[in-house]
């Protein structure tokens, strides 16, 4: 564990950036690597994809790395799940306020390995301090034993449900939102009672480090989070261990589904937050420039690396020109870049989605698509800058329509009805997230329960995930199971279901309990006709 003389080691004013990295690896709960020959087949570097250095390396956990974090998390167990909710409570409220004091630290952080804009990565900060306050005390009460009802035939007794938590939880998290899809799901299994091992993303890794300084720092208990780094068969070790309990996966939809084939074989529920292909409606109603800023930040947010980002556009006919001359306007707001004046759209994070974005482009273009503006790397950037892309003339045959994209793109299509609009929405093997833009309310509504996605904004886009109190979850391939909301603190918690009597009759047995007898037969017949009949 790190020791206090090192945890209290603070950056100076002359201190390189290579330098403080350096530092922050000697400070992590990593095992030392000896550099030897085969040092690829047990490290792995992190590259910074706004400047494309090295910021450092990492070990990649083997098995037996993993099964012993995995003990400790369990030997761990006991104690932390023994505190009252009201203890967990204010232990998980003392990190968020030492990650809102310490906000620029986590900031400098993120940016660093994500390349992300520092707006976009402050928007990470501010939702895990309003999720970690939400968990922290709305969950004392989501996670207190429930009344429930016995009916009239058991009126005589009382009925109510405890949560227990699974033991240890194994948390998978991906690279775009490496606080927030780290962090958020973490808070949720610790209040319920869970211990947690971590597998962050070898893309992004120091965010999840510097999560587990921060709890050191804040003063939780030790042993209640654990780390371990790596690549995929780090992450499969700690889902194929017998020693986690439970698994949260963020990430493709392709891993999602072995993770649940892993788990189904072994009866180890899983949570499964996969992937999306979000559509943004636009009705002839619709307030147009409104919609148009939305679908432009929708789409651009975060360089459209969200899994919820708007990737895309169906507008009615009547106004779809309208609403491409806004969109074109409203482009021109949009600057690219990491750190001066505060740009909007920072440099993608994976060379593998740039890969991915740059096929969709060249598929939708041989099939007769056009790139009004952007769609190509900045040259004169050197990281993973790709200019943020408006396409037309799009169809459903088009790979950028179909698959998910990841990236900084909106493809708008037009349809002509109502219906047409919704079927072309629900065109996708995912269902995610979905916007729905009329200036009907009603309307508004009605639509909405025709769209086959987990949530469903209405004259606004990914709004829906920073509100606490909402479960957030997909439909079809987007996933299985909740985050967020009552529904998602007690996904990490087992149900029991306790009865008893309500009042300690000294009787020697129930009315229905041996020896049976026609009289009691025919009593209990007409007793079902009477209430029942």
């Amino acid at each position: 564990m790190i020791s206090k003389k090192k945890a209290g080691r603070k950056r100076t004013r002359n201190q390189t950036k290579k330098d403080f990295v350096q530092e922050e690896l000697q400070k992590k709960e990593i095992p030392s690597v000896q550099k030897t020959s085969e040092t690829e087949d047990i490290q792995f570097q992190v590259i910074n994809p706004a400047n494309l250095e090295v910021i450092g390396s990492l070990p990649i956990f083997n098995q037996e790395q993993v099964e012993e974090k995995i003990r400790y998390a369990r030997e761990t167990f006991p104690s932390w799940s023994s505190l009252s909710l009201n203890q967990r409570s204010r232990e998980l409220l003392k990190l968020r306020s030492y990650l809102a004091k310490n906000s620029e630290e986590m900031i400098s952080t993120i940016c660093l390995e994500t390349g992300k804009s520092r707006m976009d990565a402050l928007t990470e900060v501010l939702t895990v301090c309003e999720s970690i306050d939400y968990v922290a005390k709305q969950g004392k009460k989501h996670l207190k034993p429930q009344k429930r009802n016995t009916g009239l035939i058991l009126a005589h007794k009382k009925a109510y449900i405890n949560y227990h938590p699974y033991g240890v939880v194994g948390v998978i998290s991906p690279w775009n939102y490496p606080l927030i899809l780290s962090l958020t799901p973490i808070v949720n299994a610790l209040m319920a009672g869970n211990t947690v091992v971590l597998k962050p993303s070898e893309i992004t890794p120091f965010t999840a480090l510097k999560v587990l300084e921060f709890f050191q720092k804040a003063g939780l208990p030790e042993g209640i989070l654990q780390i371990v780094t790596g690549k995929g068969s780090t992450g499969a070790a700690l889902v194929e261990s017998m020693g986690t309990h439970m698994i949260c996966f963020t990430g493709s939809t392709a891993t999602g589904k072995k993770i649940a084939e892993t788990c189904a074989k072994m009866l180890k529920p899983v949570i499964l937050e996969l992937g999306g292909k979000d559509p943004l409606l636009v009705f002839e109603d619709a307030n147009l420039k409104r919609a148009a800023k939305a679908a432009i930040w929708g789409g651009f947010f975060n360089s459209g690396q969200t899994c919820i980002s708007v990737e895309r556009v169906y507008v009615q006919d009547s106004v779809y020109d309208s609403f491409i001359h806004l969109l074109m306007e409203e482009y021109k707001n949009v600057r690219q870049g990491q750190e001066n004046n505060f740009p909007e759209v920072g440099s993608m994070t994976s060379p593998g989605q740039v890969k991915i974005l740059e096929e969709h482009y060249e598929d939708a273009q041989k099939k007769g698509a056009k790139i009004l503006v952007g769609g190509i790397r900045q040259e004169n950037q050197k990281g993973y800058y790709h200019k943020p892309a408006i396409l037309v003339d799009v169809n459903h045959t088009m790979k950028i329509m179909k698959e998910e994209t990841f990236g900084p793109e909106i493809s708008i299509m037009r349809f002509s009805t109502e219906e047409e609009g919704i079927a072309l929405a629900n065109d996708s093997c995912y269902g995610l997230n979905s916007s729905i833009w009329t200036g009907n309310a009603n309307r508004g509504k009605q639509i909405a329960k025709k769209i086959q996605s987990g949530s469903v904004c209405i004259n606004d886009c990914l709004s829906n995930y920073p509100v606490s109190d909402l479960p957030f979850g997909g439909f079809k391939e987007s996933g299985m199971g909740k985050v967020h909301g009552p529904e998602g603190i007690r996904s990490f918690s087992q149900i029991q279901s306790v009865i008893m009597n309500r009042w300690f009759w000294k009787l020697d047995k129930e009315l229905w309990w041996y020896p049976y007898s026609e009289k009691f037969y025919k009593f209990m017949d007409r007793m079902m006709k009477l209430l029942f009949g």
